[in-house]
């Protein structure tokens, strides 16, 4: 079951690596998901964040032979949306316009970054 953007929480930074794995891999093995992660991890603590990724609805699990294997069960722009909305809220006390203004003040954006920003302004 896919869940919608307004359902989501949002995850912590290692909930999170392990769901960038998922979703670049689309489905993964606890082994998999490990070996997709930077720095060394323990085998039993990427198995814990994957049944919790799982317990939360963000990841879905099901038996592959002996061997479990797991998906997203949430789109990557779903999240995505959820996250800046939470970072425009907390951050920017709503104000998304400071949100856009710091990334094009203070981010190095390429050339072709910018006119798609521009584009996109120019379509509101």
């Amino acid at each position: 079951m896919k869940r919608t953007a307004d359902d989501l929480r949002l995850l912590t930074a290692a909930e999170l690596e392990l769901m960038h794995v998922l979703w670049t891999l689309g489905e993964a093995t606890v082994q998999q998901v490990l070996d997709g992660l930077q720095g060394a991890r323990a085998y039993t603590t990427v198995a814990t964040l994957l049944k919790i990724l799982d317990d939360k609805g963000f990841a879905a699990v099901q038996k592959d032979g002996r061997k479990l294997a797991y998906r997203p069960a949430v789109d990557r722009p779903a999240y995505e949306a959820t996250a800046v909305r939470d970072v425009v809220e907390r951050v920017f006390a709503g104000d998304a316009g400071a949100l856009v203004r710091t990334l094009v003040e203070h981010e190095r954006l390429r050339p072709e970054d910018l006119q798609a920003l521009r584009a996109l302004l120019e379509d509101k």
